[in-house]
């Protein structure tokens, strides 16, 4: 077995004229990709989730006295109607638009069933819209609204749609705790801890909207029997079944009704000290990410937080413009909120994809443009005065969305720093994209200070909290959602990364780097190690599921040293076989991430060719004996492929929090292309790193 790096400039062959049907489909999808290259060299294909953020923003839009253009109005109406449900209603996956029509995931949840209600209603939908009957049914035979999650409620309470007495104590005095504290909401994960400190300052202040008709009548429809404070006691601690994932544990609702006793009690000053120590953290939030925040969640939530403060905030217009940095909108879909943007996540996989691939004019092309602007999205200064709202060093890191979200991430800096040295070794790139050797080594601390105790990496920062904060799950509707975890999928990034600028730097790595550099990457392979599933594959988080996680994890272990004939490969290799499907191709369900276990899609669901190509990927890396099993998938990749040389809809295959599934747009296309390349090429044969 051959071990030496194979790059892309070594299998030059052009393949426009070539008839071999693996390199002609290979072309294709460069054609159809090149199409879709945005002008600054970025790859950025969308993030499809359910319905609920463009919800929220209609409900955040009403309660500042925000006004929405007819266009926008009948554009949100649009994305309601194409991601409705079968059953009328709308739930946490999103709807996907393939070629044989409409497929969805499930029935209506309660929850984003009533956001699409209020939000069609005071869009001035009609009650008598089909769209509003069908959904009312759904509240109606689930008996009203009263068994929402906690965060619907919330929504709900802000437009005195539901009491504030009704949901879960959210004090903000948990923001004037010592630091030390174990329950200081500094230890959270980002996403909660922001969504969470926006929510502590509207719990803190109990805001309500005005009232006006429109609401007298949404409340009228959502209560037919009148709205009576009294009749929302008894589901106190009920949440629909169609919506609840995880019941917070009986020690967690403990602390909630003592919570709600201290809170009558709470004295005013102290109070307001909380509220402006909130205000502080949600100001610097916006600042500092130039009002677009991490996500749009946060900040729909901190714009209801400074109205509350200040209707006539000077920075209030600023936190909505912002917003509109999410939106994705067009007359076939309609306006959507995506949760997350993937530029440099998605350019990144593609450059590695083009430099194990043919070295052709169109490649060239492609690389070029997107390792041009790749550097560019590199954070090259921290965030000023971070260390105070509790965010680590940012320097040297790249975020997942672009150059304008400064959030970065482990695994997204991992794939951009390998992508642009590997770009570069294959002759493929710009040289305006060619990183500094300091920018490198930046990306390589960076990386370094995301990784945990246990060996593995988190994704935004290290964990900070104890394990225990796992079981005070408070969200209902999502799972293990309260801190960073050691992420497999992540780890695999990291190491992989670690290892290449290792070997590829070499001596000109200080020493002292490189003693952490490969101290971080035993340590990491040790963790991958004992985080295999008995199964043999590795339990994805971020992606359905073993499939994903193993992509990952294996990528990570070969490049961290583990021989091929290590028995965890061998383990993982008979997963993949033995999963694969009579069409060729390789398919999960999303219902793995809910019983932590493998799920095979149902036998008359097709492959998807986003799974196949992980796979793929996974076996001609660590098994390339498996000629049968690699060469079926390849061919079911061909037969998947359209005449333009992209991929059609499929079954989305991410993920986040167990329960919310995301179809992110061009993991189809991008790849399938790093699947043909790698088999053209056998570039995956990747010389590992030795460690001393």
């Amino acid at each position: 077995m051959n071990d030496a790096h194979v790059s892309g400039a070594a299998v030059a062959a052009p393949v426009e004229s070539s008839t071999d049907p693996t390199a002609v489909a290979y072309d294709k999808a460069l054609e159809a990709l090149a199409a879709r290259q945005q002008d600054n060299g970025a790859f950025a294909g969308e993030v499809v989730w359910n319905p609920m953020l463009v919800c929220q923003y209609v409900f955040v839009c009403h309660i500042v006295g925000h006004p929405l253009s007819d266009e926008r109005k009948a554009l949100i109406r649009r994305s309601l109607e194409v991601q409705e449900y079968p059953d009328g209603g709308w739930g946490m996956l999103p709807v996907v638009h393939g070629e044989r029509g409409r497929e969805f995931q499930g029935n209506a949840w309660l929850f984003h069933t009533t956001l699409g209600y209020v939000a069609l209603r005071l869009l001035d939908v009609p009650a008598d819209d089909p769209l509003c009957v069908r959904a009312r049914a759904i509240i109606e035979r689930a008996g009203g609204v009263y068994e929402l999650p906690t965060w619907g409620r919330i929504w709900l309470a802000l437009l005195g749609l539901y009491p504030w007495s009704g949901s879960q104590p959210i004090m903000p005095e948990l923001w004037l705790l010592p630091e030390s504290a174990p329950m200081h909401p500094r230890r959270l994960y980002c996403h909660m801890r922001l969504i969470y400190l926006g929510l502590s300052y509207l719990y803190g202040c109990k805001v309500v909207a005005p009232n006006d008709a429109t609401l007298d009548a949404i409340r009228s429809e959502l209560y037919p029997r009148g709205y009576n404070v009294e009749d929302f006691e008894r589901f106190s601690e009920s949440i629909a079944a169609s919506d609840l994932y995880e019941a917070p544990a009986p020690a967690l609702r403990t602390i909630f009704a003592a919570l709600r006793k201290v809170d009558t009690l709470m004295p005013g000053a102290l109070r307001k000290r909380a509220l402006d120590k909130a205000m502080e953290h949600i100001l610097f939030e916006f600042r500092s990410t130039d009002y677009v925040c991490l996500s749009p969640v946060n900040g729909f939530l901190f714009c209801l937080a400074l109205h509350a403060s200040d209707p006539n905030h000077p920075e209030l217009a600023k936190g909505l413009e912002g917003m509109e940095y999410w939106v994705w909108e067009d007359e076939t879909l309609g306006t959507r909120f995506a949760g997350a943007r993937s530029d440099i996540w998605d350019t990144s996989f593609l450059l590695q994809a083009l430099s194990e691939g043919p070295a052709t004019d169109r490649a060239r092309n492609i690389a070029a443009a997107a390792s041009r602007w790749l550097p560019t999205a590199q954070m090259q200064a921290d965030v000023s005065g971070g260390a105070r709202h509790f965010r680590e060093p940012a320097y040297g890191g790249w975020g997942f969305a672009n150059e304008n979200h400064p959030w970065p991430v482990s695994d997204c800096t991992a794939e951009a720093l390998e992508a642009l040295m590997r770009i570069e070794d294959s002759g493929l790139a710009d040289p305006l994209g060619h990183l500094q050797l300091g920018r490198k080594l930046a990306a390589v601390e960076f990386i370094l200070q995301r990784q945990n105790d246990d060996g593995g990496f988190g994704s935004y920062e290290p964990r900070r909290g104890p394990m225990a904060l796992k079981h005070y799950n408070p969200a209902e509707i999502f799972g293990n959602c309260m801190l960073e975890y050691s992420y497999a999928e992540c780890s695999g990034s990291c190491l992989r990364a670690l290892a290449f600028a290792d070997r590829e730097l070499g001596d000109a790595m200080p020493h002292e780097l490189r003693t952490r550099v490969r101290k971080a990457v035993g340590t990491g392979r040790n963790f991958l190690l004992e985080q295999q599933h008995e199964d043999g594959g590795w339990l994805g988080f971020w992606g359905v599921n073993v499939t994903y996680g193993t992509f990952f994890a294996t990528s990570g272990l070969r490049a961290a040293g583990l021989p091929l004939s290590h028995p965890s490969f061998a383990r993982a290799s008979r997963w993949l076989v033995a999963h694969q499907r009579e069409d060729g191709g390789w398919g999960e369900s999303y219902l793995g991430l809910l019983e932590d276990a493998p799920h095979d899609l149902e036998a008359g669901e097709p492959s998807t060719v986003t799974q196949t190509a992980w796979a793929l990927l996974t076996l001609m890396d660590i098994a390339p004996h498996e000629v049968d099993a690699i060469d079926r998938g390849i061919a079911f990749l061909r037969s998947m492929q359209r005449e333009d040389g992209s991929w059609p809809p499929e079954t989305p295959s991410g993920v986040f929090f167990n329960t919310s599934v995301l179809d992110y747009d061009l993991y189809r296309q991008i790849f399938p292309v790093w699947a043909l390349a790698r088999r053209m090429g056998h570039a995956s044969l990747r010389r590992p790193l030795t460690l001393g």
